[in-house]
């Protein structure tokens, strides 16, 4: 993961170290002496967190204090995902599932299955027919294991993160596809 902090485009710098408290909603991160010293002049303070140019998020960070000598800043912070996704999901779940997808790539798909449903009630054939286009080549004797994995992960991503976390709230889902994305991974450990 890569994190920069910036205020707009007069200051940005790129931590040596983060540390997120991801429950907690707090953290800290290590920069330069002298970026520090910049740094507590610009309020608000924003960290854009990437996975990759698909899975990314942006906090704004709350700064209560600093170590100058040693270029340690302690914050609280908040982010545009609710804080439920962080211990609503299945961690090894979606460590497996990143073996063979993007889970921005999946996120999205399912976002697509849900959005050519609407308005119906989903039948299995069309859920079927996604599990079909979306699987990819794994050796046979792991495909159902994969298709398992798939259905697992999509019944939790349409009752816990659309129906729970966001509240139904499909155009809000939609528009943090990235930043379900990239929590997921971080959720995950990556």
């Amino acid at each position: 993961m890569t994190h920069i902090v910036h205020k707009g485009l007069d200051f940005f710098v790129k931590p040596q170290k983060v540390s997120l408290n991801l429950n907690m909603k707090i953290g800290s991160l290590k920069v330069h002496p002298e970026d520090l010293k910049l740094l507590m002049k610009k309020v608000p303070v924003f960290m854009m967190s990437y996975y990759d140019n698909k899975a990314f998020m942006e906090r704004e960070l709350e700064i209560s204090s600093a170590d100058f000598p040693n270029g340690v800043v302690f914050f609280s912070y908040y982010e545009p995902v609710p804080a439920e996704l962080n211990w609503d999901v299945d961690k090894k779940l979606i460590s497996q599932l990143t073996k063979y997808f993007h889970l921005y790539d999946l996120v999205h798909s399912i976002n697509s299955l849900i959005d050519e449903t609407e308005g119906s009630s989903l039948h299995i054939g069309v859920y079927e027919e996604w599990l079909d286009r979306i699987m990819v080549k794994v050796p046979s004797e792991n495909t159902e294991e994969l298709r398992n994995m798939l259905s697992r992960f999509s019944l939790l991503y349409t009752t816990k993160i659309l129906w729970k976390i966001f509240r139904g709230n499909f155009e809000e889902l939609k528009k943090r596809t990235h930043e379900i994305a990239y929590k997921l991974y971080e959720v995950a450990g990556f």
